[in-house]
């Protein structure tokens, strides 16, 4: 997976958008780190993948990608995502990535014209 930045674009700005591309650079879609926190050194992650490439492992290799990314390119103690619980496909993801549980939003987000629970997984980049 390649992660590409338009020129400019730094999360020293707020936020980090990122696109995907596959190794013949077809664009499969874009991750991005917002909510940037420099004090506490935390920013959330967000990703989008189109639909003709889902369920094709291009969303794991997005959320691995940008998270090599973070370790060895910025200051970040830690990132997150905050994902609906009946996202079955994102929550695996971002458990294979090593995203851990560590909160519950009860009826955080409307789903089918439902109320459903968000989770936070998070995962710890490093120490100071």
């Amino acid at each position: 997976m390649i992660l590409k930045a338009l020129q400019g674009n730094t999360l020293s700005s707020g936020e980090l958008k990122l696109y995907g591309f596959t190794e013949k650079d077809q664009p499969v879609g874009c991750i991005e780190l917002y909510n940037y926190d420099p004090i506490n050194r935390r920013a959330a992650v967000g990703i989008v993948v189109s639909n003709e490439y889902r369920h094709k492992g291009h969303g794991q290799a997005m959320v691995n990608a940008l998270t090599q990314f973070c370790q060895s390119n910025t200051s970040l103690h830690q990132i997150y995502a905050d994902i609906a619980a009946t996202n079955l496909p994102s929550l695996l993801i971002f458990r294979r990535a090593g995203y851990q549980h560590c909160a519950t939003l009860r009826d955080w987000v409307i789903r089918a014209d439902q109320f459903v629970d968000t989770y936070r997984y998070q995962l710890i980049l490093g120490d100071f």
